[in-house]
């Protein structure tokens, strides 16, 4: 750091004023390595800004991977984010580990699939026309369903080209890769070696890539007694489902799977994020997350029973009995079932008199 300020006092005597970009950019760097988080955002700040008005794209020394990782830093913080997705673009930066939590990171590829399929290539929306088979979209979702990494050729034409033997299939799969990577425009995005497939994390985000990391993320700092900091993770993992993986389509042998395991992740999460509140004394922000959960899946009777407990808690009697019939008819309407003998405790606990003392 003495050699730095150094450079930087040099830099501002002699007028250069890349040099004090550089010195800033790298003076944050230090600081973000040193926890200084706070610190290292004032100093981002100065070099983002001076970078934006002068137009600067690289530093001195170019390490690309510590510059993403500053660069990751500011889209976090939301400093100066238009700048740095144009310097991110320009220069083709990435860090070591792929930022899944960052949906602003200028990916070329962005894949949603919770509660929809949709598709953004450089941000502007893929457009499906009537032209386009349903095949390679089948394709490139088999590939998700199936983890997304290293997807054998056998497990994807078992799954969409079931009645086809051996050379039928093989050459369905590669003509339907290959009108896949046309529709995509990265050649690149898919990665094939080995007869196996592979998104690749340089091009393609996917949601479920990004909710799985954080919820990942945040398991492991709660273990660790971090906790305000793993419930903020939860939070930005449960805004990113949506719905049901490939929301309304008619569900295939081949997605059921991901489709479950992925709405349990979710109802656990609303529901430990929910207890979290309501044991914090939190119930506003209890009653919120769980009225939250519902607008995705009207189905989660334990997210009634949450709303009906928070408004319990709060003497709003009247909104657990609306609750209570409100999950009566989705249960029986959706499901054809009743509610649990919970969810009638809740309610009758609700309705029945106090006994005299």
């Amino acid at each position: 750091l003495k050699h730095l300020k150094q450079a930087s006092d040099l830099s501002r005597r002699m007028g250069i004023e890349f040099g004090t970009f550089c010195c800033l950019f790298t003076k944050a760097q230090f600081e973000f390595d040193r926890g200084e988080e706070k610190k290292a955002g004032n100093t981002l700040q100065m070099a983002l800004s001076l970078g934006k008005a002068r137009g600067f794209m690289g530093l001195f020394i170019d390490r690309p991977a510590t510059t993403a990782r500053v660069c990751m830093k500011a889209l976090e913080t939301g400093i100066e984010v238009d700048y740095v997705r144009e310097m991110i673009r320009e220069r083709n930066l990435m860090p070591e580990q792929p930022p899944w939590h960052l949906e602003n990171w200028p990916w070329p590829l962005k894949i949603f699939t919770l509660g929809r399929f949709a598709i953004l290539k450089d941000e502007k929306s893929v457009r499906f026309t009537k032209k386009i088979q349903q095949k390679p979209l089948d394709l490139l979702k088999a590939i998700i369903a199936f983890g997304g990494r290293e997807v054998g050729e056998h497990l994807l034409t078992d799954a969409l080209w079931p009645e086809a033997d051996g050379d039928l299939a093989h050459q369905s799969f590669a003509s339907n890769l290959h009108r896949l990577r046309q529709l995509l425009g990265f050649e690149k995005a898919i990665l094939r070696q080995e007869n196996q497939l592979t998104l690749d994390e340089k091009y393609c985000w996917v949601d479920i890539r990004a909710f799985e990391y954080l919820l990942g993320k945040a398991d492991a700092q709660w273990k660790a007694g971090e906790i305000e900091n793993s419930v903020e993770l939860i939070e930005k993992a449960i805004a990113f489902y949506k719905g049901p993986f490939l929301g309304q389509e008619v569900e295939q042998p081949w997605n059921m799977g991901i489709s479950e395991r992925l709405r349990s992740m979710f109802l656990r999460s609303v529901k430990k994020l929910g207890t979290y509140w309501m044991e914090n004394g939190q119930l506003e922000k209890a009653l919120e997350c769980y009225q939250r959960g519902l607008e995705v899946d009207r189905l989660a009777e334990e997210f009634y029973q949450g709303v009906m407990t928070c408004y319990h808690q709060l003497g709003r009697y009247p909104e657990v009995i609306s609750t209570y019939h409100r999950c009566k008819k989705a249960l029986s309407t959706g499901l054809g079932i009743e509610p649990s003998s919970r969810t009638e405790g809740i309610y009758k606990a609700t309705i029945t008199p106090p006994t005299p003392s």
